[in-house]
């Protein structure tokens, strides 16, 4: 076979191995965000030299010999192959390279911007501002929301990444006792929250010398009377050590204060 015919057929196998591997480590590091047409033409080519050589047999390997300069080649290529199918998803890999080094997530819902866009979104969805309650995590914002303001009927709705997802349809267990239970999210001082459990770690602190383990939930909804949950919006929360610190306030951020019992 042609001295130059070899030699392009082992740069053809060896760009295809490059693609498929790069888009492997790419896939690992990067998730779902990555591109995969690279990978794709990487199995294309290796699956057009494998028929080759079936056609053609040994005479598509390469050339013994060359050296050092052989060596080097062929690397060069295969890294070439990696390169090309990591490049395009090059963001995607660093997004994944960061969340592996960070335990916590990437985006913080307690965080006031962010809180208002999962509100403003929840109540796009709703088509208006009314809610049972509202559940806080840095991960998640849950929130029961009626059909329509002033019913019974609720959805539970949870905003994560930029979606809405919905949990407990036909569940009469996520149903409030009474539309009483209903209030406006504009009552509430939500870029207040944040700052509140600020404060109560740095009180965590400066008594123990140490940050406390965690933060629970915080629950934005009505306090309770002696039967039913229909007294003024309240805000709580409590932090997670060797006991449990609860702290409640009120709904526009004013009088934290800690439960003593």
């Amino acid at each position: 076979m042609n001295r130059f015919v070899r030699p392009l057929w082992t740069v053809v196998v060896l760009l295809g191995f490059g693609l498929i591997v790069g888009g492997m480590v790419a896939q690992f590091v990067g998730g779902t965000g990555v591109d995969n047409r690279p990978a794709l033409v990487g199995m294309v080519l290796v699956a057009v030299w494998a028929v080759a050589r079936v056609v053609w047999g040994r005479g598509l390997d390469s050339p013994k010999g060359g050296g050092p300069g052989r060596a080097v080649g062929h690397a060069l290529v295969l890294a070439l192959g990696l390169l090309l199918a990591v490049y395009p998803s090059r963001a995607a890999i660093v997004d994944g390279v960061r969340a592996a080094g960070d335990d916590k997530p990437g985006v913080d819902m307690r965080e006031p911007e962010e809180l208002e866009a999962a509100l403003a979104a929840l109540s796009e969805r709703a088509g208006h501002r009314q809610v049972v309650d509202v559940t806080i995590t840095p991960v998640v914002v849950w929130a029961r929301v009626p059909v329509e303001p002033g019913e019974w009927d609720v959805r539970l709705w949870g905003y994560q990444q930029g979606e809405i997802t919905e949990a407990g349809r036909d569940n009469n267990a996520v149903q409030p006792p009474s539309a009483d239970e209903q209030f406006s999210m504009d009552e509430v001082a939500w870029d207040e929250i944040l700052p509140a459990v600020e404060r109560a770690s740095a009180e965590y602190v400066a008594e123990h010398g140490e940050e406390p383990d965690g933060v629970t939930e915080i629950h934005v909804r009505r306090g309770w009377d002696d039967a039913s949950q229909t007294e003024p919006v309240r805000i709580d929360f409590a932090l997670v050590s060797d006991g449990r610190w609860q702290y409640t306030m009120e709904a526009d951020g004013s009088g934290l204060a800690r439960d003593q019992d």
